[in-house]
Formats: C-alpha cells, sequence, structure tokens
C-alpha cells in the first residue's frame, strides 16, 4: 500500500472519527442544561457541565436551555382591594428554569414562559390584594403596611403553580409599582389628611398634658420656693429684733441717760418732719430735749 494511500485512510479515519464525535457528543457549559429528545420526546437532561453522550441525528436532539436567573416585569392591571379601591399594581419576579423537561414540553422558550408568567402573577395578585385592604399598601401609618406579607403571598401563590405547570422556579415576586386611577385619587389624598388631622390632635393633646404638668410642678416648686423664702425672712428678722433689743438693752445698761436722750431723738426724727407743724408741751418726753432742763 502506497504512502497516498495510507494517509487517504488516515485523512478518512479522522474525518470519519470527528463526524461520528460531533453528532454523538453534547458539549454543556456552565449555566446551561442540555436537553436530549428522541424523535422528538424528551429522554433526559444533562445539567453537569462538561461532556456528554447521545446518538447521532436524526435519532436523538439536543436543545440547550439557559438556566441563568432572569427578571421579568408584568403589565400594569387593574384590580380591587377587600375594602373596594381599584389600584392599578404592577409586579416583578425573579425566575429561571426549574424542570427542563417539563419547561421544554409546555412553554418551550423564554417567551412563551414569561407569557405563561405573566397570567400567572395576574391572577396572584388579584387574588391576593383581594384580601388586603388599601392601608396595607398605602398608608402614613406605618403599623399599617402589609407589603412584605403581601409579597410573601404573592410568591406562595405563584411559584408552586410555575414549577409543577412550566417547570419553572420562581425565587421572589415583588411589587414594583402601585398606583391609583385618577378617580380615587381624591379620596385616598382625603383619608390621608383625615389621619394626619389625627396624628396633629394625638401629639396636640400629648402636648397640653404635657405642659399642663410642666407648670404643676413649677407652681409647686415655686411655691415650696416662696415657703421656704417666707420661713427664712421670718427667722431672720426674728434673729435680727431680738439682736436689737439686746444691743437696746446692753446700751441701757451701760448708761441709762445716753440711752433715753438717743432713743428721744429717734422718737422726734420719726415724728417731725420738715412740713410738719405740732403744738405740744415741752415739758413732756420726748419734746423736754427742746428746753434747757431736762423733763420732770
Amino acid at each position: 500500500m502506497t504512502v497516498q494511500r495510507w494517509l487517504r485512510v488516515i485523512v478518512g479515519s479522522l474525518a470519519l472519527a470527528a463526524i461520528v464525535f460531533f453528532a454523538t457528543a453534547v458539549v454543556v457549559r456552565e449555566g446551561e442544561v442540555a436537553l436530549v429528545t428522541r424523535f422528538g420526546r424528551p429522554q433526559w437532561a444533562a445539567t453537569d457541565p462538561g461532556l456528554h453522550w447521545k446518538l447521532p441525528w436524526p435519532i436523538d436532539q439536543t436543545t440547550t436551555l439557559d438556566m441563568r436567573r432572569r427578571v421579568y416585569e408584568s403589565g400594569h392591571t387593574e384590580m380591587l382591594t377587600r375594602d373596594k379601591r381599584n389600584i392599578i399594581a404592577r409586579t416583578f419576579v425573579v425566575w429561571r428554569v426549574g424542570d427542563p423537561l417539563v419547561f421544554h414540553q409546555a412553554v418551550g422558550n423564554r417567551e412563551q414562559a414569561e407569557a405563561k408568567l405573566d397570567g400567572l402573577l395576574t391572577n396572584a395578585a388579584i387574588g391576593t390584594l383581594g384580601s388586603h385592604d388599601l392601608s396595607a399598601l398605602v398608608s402614613t401609618d406605618p403599623k399599617d403596611l402589609q407589603v412584605d406579607q403581601i409579597e410573601s403571598e404573592l410568591l406562595a401563590a405563584a411559584a408552586p403553580v410555575a414549577l409543577r405547570s412550566y417547570g419553572v422556579t420562581v425565587e421572589q415576586v415583588r411589587l414594583e409599582r402601585v398606583s391609583l386611577p385618577d378617580e380615587n385619587v381624591t379620596a385616598v389624598f382625603a383619608q390621608m389628611r383625615a389621619e394626619r388631622k389625627q396624628f396633629a390632635a394625638r401629639y396636640q393633646a400629648e402636648g397640653e398634658r404635657e405642659a399642663s404638668r410642666i407648670r404643676a410642678e413649677a407652681s409647686l416648686e415655686a411655691a415650696q420656693i416662696r415657703a421656704k423664702g417666707a420661713e427664712e425672712a421670718a427667722r431672720i428678722r426674728g434673729e435680727s429684733a431680738a439682736e436689737i433689743a439686746k444691743t437696746y438693752a446692753d446700751a441701757h445698761k451701760v448708761d441709762p441717760e445716753l440711752y433715753r436722750f438717743t432713743r428721744s431723738l429717734e422718737a422726734i426724727d420719726k415724728l417731725v418732719t420738715g412740713s410738719t407743724s405740732l403744738i405740744l408741751r415741752t415739758d413732756s418726753e420726748p419734746f423736754s430735749l427742746l428746753q434747757n432742763q431736762p423733763a420732770r
């Protein structure tokens, strides 16, 4: 056998091996899954990244599905709350392919999956928001808001159906936007103003009660201070009067005549002023001081 013939055999063998390899090999990348169908019927799914094998075409065919998370925003849907208020809600969902076989049979591609999710989320939102009042979504009182609970209920209502019917795993459901029809805006603003007035009245009442308490405490403290001051003043006046009386007594003991003379001068000074006109006997105390001889 000549060299050229050997070369043709080798090249032919390599070409045949390459054809067989590409016809039977399944390469799975990270974040993907390869779904193998046999004559159109799903057989198995290659979920682990790497090289897998199948029968050649047209017996087996491979469909690659993206397993990464995706975000889908639903349309605006008008619905009623429990207290009969119209609202327009919009949600978004984080989803991925959960069951490749069911996904391939039920929807087949991303567009069909999101169309199914849109209807599923709409039904879940209508049922969930219909069991809550508007104040659970829009309120000036944080205690009334129940957005987290509503989102949990939306997830619980949508996730099992999506996985069972469409092979889609729903990981998160969030309320992206809640708005009101024009005819409801006035009523909602009136409700918000009423709630604000209630808060203002409550805070005003609490402020007045606190002010009354502070005024009462201040009045009591002032009365106590005044009483203590009056008591201290009376004590000081008593001590002063006692000291004065003692001083007078000591002065009288030292020189009675000088004491009498000084007291008489003080009495005249208190009784007689610059505009006083008196007609009194000069031989009576204390005017006897005006004479040269002492009073009898």
